[in-house]
């Protein structure tokens, strides 16, 4: 698999290397971290050589396949599946005939999204069916440097709109097939015609900083420091707020994020710290969905929100879990979504309360971030002392 760092290139040359790979290439599967550009640079190439546009849509950094338009209808007309059907006629028992691309919007839609199966997964079953006509899907792995991946990500919430709205003029302008329902900022109003482009309703996640009610800087800030200022936005607004830290291999402890408060109406800051600030990925392997390229162990630290946790458990746990989620969780300040977000993305979540009182996934974590919390406080109160004294 190539690698493709589009840092090394203006976006219109990424585009123009992406499209000589197309027009040798029927199908190019692309994956790579969040920020590396493949779903912008996927609509931006969209002319009348491309057929469809397809991408995973369970939640983060999902694979983009675009596939060329001869390959497109040879697909249409290429019967893989004589498929039964529940019902029975004069003759019997009933069938549907299921063309190729049908085969492949089950293979995206079911395995991968529904059923989280992993990147490798979606490939190997998009290439077991594609060698039948003689095609193999290219892989090409979209990536950028690490700084610009963040950025990226902080400001992609601004241009959503337009480059969704480009995306549902080229699928009528050029009959391009899609299944895309929204990117982070912005969602398709009407996904059966294929028409309108808006924000994020109430109740539903855009995953971008818009989610936030503010973000504040952490340069300079130790972890308890962090840790203190949670707890006094937990007490003055009611509002989740979170930040990450990297565990390096050498026990060194890093903060990876800046500290985000979140709005009163909804939480789902932990999902969207993780995607800006680290870059998350489908990779299923046992217990663990989604995996990401940071050395050592991440950790999500956030504050203890009841009415917010519950909300929170309902996007993580999905309607599934809704009839068990309808009141909040009684056991600990760790909730149900966040031992379901720790074994999902392979984190530790620690979860500190109002009066200061900490839990984590780790319980050893919880004892010494309450050893860095108090120190941090006492060192508050060294430093208000010497003020007054001055004064």
């Amino acid at each position: 698999m190539d690698v493709f760092n589009t840092s090394e290139y203006s976006k219109e040359q990424a585009i123009e290397i992406l499209k000589e790979e197309l027009a040798q290439n029927p199908i190019l599967f692309l994956t790579g971290p969040q920020g590396g550009g493949k779903t912008t640079l996927s609509i931006a190439m969209a002319d009348g050589n491309v057929g469809a546009i397809y991408e995973g849509r369970a939640r983060s950094a999902q694979p983009v396949i675009l596939i060329r338009r001869d390959c497109l209808e040879q697909m249409e007309k290429e019967i893989v599946e004589h498929r039964k059907l529940p019902i029975f006629d004069e003759n019997g028992q009933a069938y549907v005939d299921v063309t190729m691309l049908e085969k492949l919007n089950f293979i995206i839609e079911h395995i991968f999204d529904i059923m989280e199966m992993g990147e490798e997964k979606l490939y190997e079953d998009i290439k077991q069916l594609t060698e039948s006509i003689g095609v193999v899907p290219r892989q090409i792995e979209i990536v950028a440097d690490d700084d610009v991946l963040v950025r990226r990500r902080l400001s992609r919430h601004i241009d959503a709109g337009e480059r969704l709205s480009d995306l549902l003029a080229k699928e009528k302008q050029y009959g391009i097939k899609s299944n895309m329902w929204g990117i982070q900022g912005a969602r398709v109003l009407d996904i059966v015609k294929r028409e309108g482009v808006g924000k994020y309703v109430d109740g539903k996640f855009s995953r971008t900083i818009e989610d936030f009610d503010r973000v504040i800087p952490t340069k300079g800030m130790s972890i308890g420091q962090c840790m203190l200022k949670l707890v006094e936005i937990s007490n003055e607004e009611g509002k989740e707020t979170g930040f990450l830290v990297q565990h390096t291999k050498d026990g060194n402890q890093k903060i990876m994020s800046d500290l985000v408060v979140g709005k009163p109406e909804n939480s789902m800051i932990g999902v969207t710290l993780l995607e800006i600030y680290i870059g998350y990925r489908q990779s299923r392997h046992m217990y663990q969905t989604y995996t990401s390229n940071v050395d050592g162990n991440l950790e999500l630290i956030h504050t203890f929100t009841p009415k917010l946790q519950a909300m929170a458990a309902q996007e993580v746990l999905g309607n599934i879990m809704l009839d068990q989620i309808t009141e909040v969780d009684e056991t600990g300040l760790v909730s149900d979504a966040d031992k379901s977000a720790a074994e999902r993305f392979g984190i530790t979540v620690t979860v500190v309360d109002s009066d200061g009182t900490i839990e984590s996934s780790d319980p050893e974590r919880a004892e010494e971030l309450d050893r860095l919390m108090y120190e941090a406080y006492q060192q508050w109160k060294s430093e208000q002392g010497s003020d007054s004294v001055s004064s």
